[in-house]
């Protein structure tokens, strides 16, 4: 199973975010992680995968490129060219919001996290 991890770019609860894919990872085998590079989750989300040997994608916002709306590329990007089964969204602001949507319109089940 491909799973997409995402939350705020603030976001930095590295305990929950184990739990989550701990917990789905026991119900569903994921094979290959993905995620967008943040700060605080990024290493300890490649960290988990490593431990539980699994692949890892990872897609860093190109804020050269892009300016103040990399991220919003980044998610599109991300979310086109990963093709995830599944999207584990902890929590976020509008951007991740917005990944979410993009995500249910393409029929990508998600799992929101809220703590």
């Amino acid at each position: 199973m491909r799973v997409l991890i995402c939350a705020g770019r603030h976001y930095a609860d590295t305990k929950m975010a184990r739990r989550v894919l701990d917990a789905w990872h026991r119900l569903h085998p994921v094979q290959v992680l993905i995620h967008g590079g943040n700060q605080f989750l990024g290493s300890d989300v490649e960290d988990w995968a490593r431990e539980a040997a699994v692949d890892v994608v990872r897609y860093p916002p190109n804020w050269q490129r892009h300016g103040k709306h990399a991220e919003r590329h980044r998610n599109r990007f991300m979310l086109a060219d990963s093709h995830p089964d599944v999207i584990l969204a902890l929590p976020g602001g509008e951007d991740t919001s917005e990944l979410v949507s993009q995500a249910k319109a393409c029929g990508i089940h998600v799992l929101t996290i809220d703590n």
